[in-house]
């Protein structure tokens, strides 16, 4: 089975990933109304965008909205996806650590990055340079949306999930095992991923490929929110109906806002 990236084929990507958006979405927009107003004015930024799936939902509810992703295929797909739907969102290729860098970027009432994307930054530094630059586009009263796994070192095992997504045809089914981060002096959460690819014929491909997520627990990524001149708003759970305190490792939401102090 060839090793690859799991994100080299925007395509199979969507695919897999397009189950679920609506709900995503209604979710996402559910958390903006805890803390705003909703208008057809609103304007929405995702980073790590990927094959734009959000976006283009967004769009076409009458929002503003703009993505960028680091792979320019991934950008490329989504542009052409967007056109395909009749979606005005608009996307382009950046680092998440130097977004703004050459560009100028109207105020973002809403950014939003979901389902752990933050968490393929390689360490604090980078989080931290990559919130400053969600800052920079910030508006004054506006969030920044972070889906995160939060961990607790020491206390998780070895766990797996499955997805899948069919269109034209096309079948995809991903097994991913997830191997904890060891502890504070190792943060990195080893996953392997194993994807069959049906197509219409019937014929099967597999793909393996593998990578790390960098960990963090509640204090952690306060500490490095709060380091990049944001704070935590609330941590809310990720269908947007409930206000959270986490003390142990699952799925949240981070709404952050600029700091005031």
């Amino acid at each position: 089975m060839p090793e690859a990236d799991f994100y080299a084929d925007p395509f199979i990507y969507d695919v897999l990933h397009a189950p679920g958006t609506s709900d995503d979405v209604s979710a996402l927009l559910r958390i903006v109304r805890r803390h705003m107003k909703v208008t057809s004015q609103l304007t929405f930024l995702e980073p790590a965008c990927g094959s734009g799936r959000y976006l283009i939902a967004l769009s076409r509810k009458g929002y503003s909205c703009t993505g960028f992703d680091l792979l320019a295929p991934m950008v490329q797909y989504a542009a052409a996806r967007a056109k395909e739907l009749q979606s005005p969102a608009e996307f382009f290729v950046a680092d998440m650590r130097t977004f703004t860098h050459g560009r100028k970027l109207k105020p973002m009432g809403v950014v939003f990055n979901l389902i752990n994307s933050i968490r393929h930054l390689p360490g604090d530094a980078a989080l931290v340079e990559h919130l400053r630059e969600v800052a920079r586009v910030l508006a004054p009263d506006g969030v920044y949306i972070v889906g995160i796994s939060l961990c607790v070192y020491g206390i998780e095992d070895p766990c797996e999930d499955v997805w899948e997504g069919a269109r034209d045809g096309t079948r995809v089914v991903q097994a991913v095992q997830y191997f904890p981060a060891p502890g504070p002096q190792d943060r990195d959460e080893r996953v392997v991923s194993h994807l069959t690819i049906t197509d219409s014929l019937g014929r099967e491909r597999h793909v393996d490929s593998n990578y790390v997520l960098y960990s963090y627990t509640r204090d952690e990524l306060e500490a490095t929110v709060a380091a990049a001149g944001l704070r935590v708003k609330e941590w809310v759970s990720s269908d947007g109906r409930e206000s959270l305190d986490p003390r142990g490792p699952g799925y949240v939401v981070a709404v952050l806002e600029l700091s005031t102090t």
